[in-house]
């Protein structure tokens, strides 16, 4: 028989609407209380949870640059937004699967390709934006080992440790990564209260 192309299915290369870092910041909505950039942490606190309502929540994405839609989001679509966060948060885990509400997100989901030819969920508004999560959200669950959350205990935010050799501790270097530096200089280099001249008296 004539050979008319590959016999395996081949990869096609569409662009989704949404990214990785879309979803990632979906999934950092809720974070320690050192998970803000000028935090000032003294303690540890319980996690901020910017998904407890709609204005709260539309102003965290939108201060880290996500795209939005213009219409008002619901609780019922606060809630999805959660499913996803929850799903996300628990990929930390190598033995967590994709949860029940997220599959049924997923299942409810149908995919076209847009006028820019990329690859979109069908729907307007804020179900169209959730719907677009699930192609970052299976693009993340592939490359499941690059996710990290933060070295700063305080701060819990999750991010993709894309570095050579994977070594990448904290979700900021100039934010968390200075704090931790400061910390351990604070430390090593304890001021003594007994002044020089004392000691030689």
């Amino acid at each position: 028989m004539t050979r008319l192309g590959p016999m395996d299915p081949g990869v096609i290369g569409l662009t989704p609407r949404r990214s990785v870092t879309d979803l990632l910041w979906v999934a950092n909505t809720r974070h320690g209380p050192a998970g803000h950039w000028f935090a000032r942490v003294t303690s540890d606190e319980p996690d901020h949870d910017h998904l407890s309502g709609e204005s709260d929540a539309v102003r965290y994405l939108a201060d880290h640059r996500v795209t939005l839609p213009s219409e008002a989001l619901t609780d019922r679509q606060i809630r999805a937004l959660a499913d996803i966060r929850t799903m996300v948060r628990g990929l930390l885990d190598p033995a967590s699967r994709w949860t029940p509400p997220v599959r049924a997100i997923l299942a409810h989901t149908r995919f076209s390709i847009d006028a820019d030819g990329r690859l979109a969920a069908d729907g307007s508004g804020w179900d169209g934006f959730i719907g677009d999560l699930m192609v970052p959200l299976i693009q993340l669950v592939e490359g499941r080992d690059h996710l990290r959350a933060c070295g700063n205990p305080q701060c819990r935010l999750m991010f993709l440790d894309l570095s050579k050799n994977r070594t990448r501790l904290w979700c900021d270097n100039a934010g968390c990564g200075n704090r931790d530096r400061v910390r351990r200089y604070r430390a090593r280099v304890k001021v003594d209260p007994v002044p020089d001249t004392a000691r030689r008296a």
